[in-house]
């Protein structure tokens, strides 16, 4: 009977320190998932984006831009197309309503006139950081080039 008791609680020591291991385990897992997740479109490398002074790519500068400083949830993303019109999360859906993106008139493209704070309401609102100059640039030249969808 004292050795049914012995291997009773060896037993259930065995299943305290499995459960033990499991749930270090899993906390371990989850730590190093959350890390290691980064969530690129949070606005706060928009500077990162870097454009050339012509040739402009709409997959490696333009797309870039808009995921980080426009197409995200409740504002220019997939969600806001049937409300707006159009979405900045594509090249289709970007291109898609007349006079957002004029191709070859940057000055006729209400895209370039929000972004420059020449046409209200300014893009991107507060407090999400505003492009720099040298994207404010990039995006115009981008324009004036047929805003071609990728080179």
């Amino acid at each position: 009977m004292e050795q049914d008791v012995s291997l009773e609680k060896d037993s259930e020591s065995r299943m305290m320190f499995t459960r033990t291991l499991f749930v270090i385990g899993l906390l371990f897992v989850t730590i190093w998932l959350s890390w290691t997740c980064k969530d690129d479109v949070n606005g706060d490398d928009t500077a990162l984006i870097v454009f050339p002074d012509s040739n402009i790519s709409y997959s490696k500068q333009v797309q870039p831009l808009f995921d980080r400083a426009c197409a995200f949830s409740g504002c220019h993303d997939v969600e806001t197309f049937d409300q707006r019109g159009y979405s900045l999360d594509s090249y289709e859906n970007a291109t898609h309503r007349v006079g957002i993106i004029v191709r070859g008139s940057p000055d006729a493209s209400l895209l370039i006139g929000t972004i420059e704070g020449k046409s209200p309401p300014k893009m991107p609102p507060p407090p999400r950081p505003g492009l720099n100059d040298n994207q404010l640039k990039g995006m115009r030249k981008w324009v004036a080039e047929g805003a071609r969808g990728d080179n």
